[in-house]
């Protein structure tokens, strides 16, 4: 059961009850992990937390239901944000990716890896931006499962 006055963006219909979205939230600063998956929670969605963007490709790789990718850029690793936003791209389509960052300033041949880009210090309104990006999803019946089916959504807003 989702909280009163839960976000409209954390609340898909499958079947048509409402089931929260199910964001995997990428970071690897604990501290900020934390504050962002409690917000996140606290508005009625599912959270899965991975500390690099290889685990997350990881997790991604399993048959797990997932509706948004937020992820941080730089991490340790082999792989940083911009590479699992292009995995999730092809391997996902119709899962939506928010990326953050304090250092990185997106350009325009980057720009289609991504649904929005939300500048670091994550402040007030994260919660807010990412429903309002999520407004515009199908059904839960059209998440993206780990073969990749689902059609990808052709809205795009950078700046979320």
């Amino acid at each position: 059961m989702l909280p009163e006055g839960a976000p409209p963006g954390a609340v898909g219909k499958q079947a048509g009850e409402p089931v929260p979205l199910t964001v995997l939230l990428v970071e690897d600063e604990f501290l900020i992990r934390l504050d962002l998956a409690e917000e996140l929670r606290g508005g009625g969605w599912t959270v899965y937390e991975a500390t690099t963007a290889d685990e997350a490709i990881e997790l991604l790789r399993s048959p797990m239901l997932v509706d948004l990718v937020v992820t941080d850029i730089r991490m340790p690793g082999t792989a940083d944000g911009l590479d699992l936003a292009a995995y999730v791209r092809r391997e996902r389509p119709s899962v939506k990716v928010a990326v953050t960052s304090g250092h990185y300033v997106p350009n325009w041949q980057e720009q289609h890896l991504f649904d929005c880009f939300i500048s670091k210090p994550v402040f007030s309104g994260f919660l807010n931006r990412l429903a309002a990006l999520m407004n515009g999803t199908g059904p839960l019946g059209a998440r993206s499962s780990a073969d990749g089916t689902a059609e990808p959504e052709t809205r795009h807003d950078p700046d979320c």
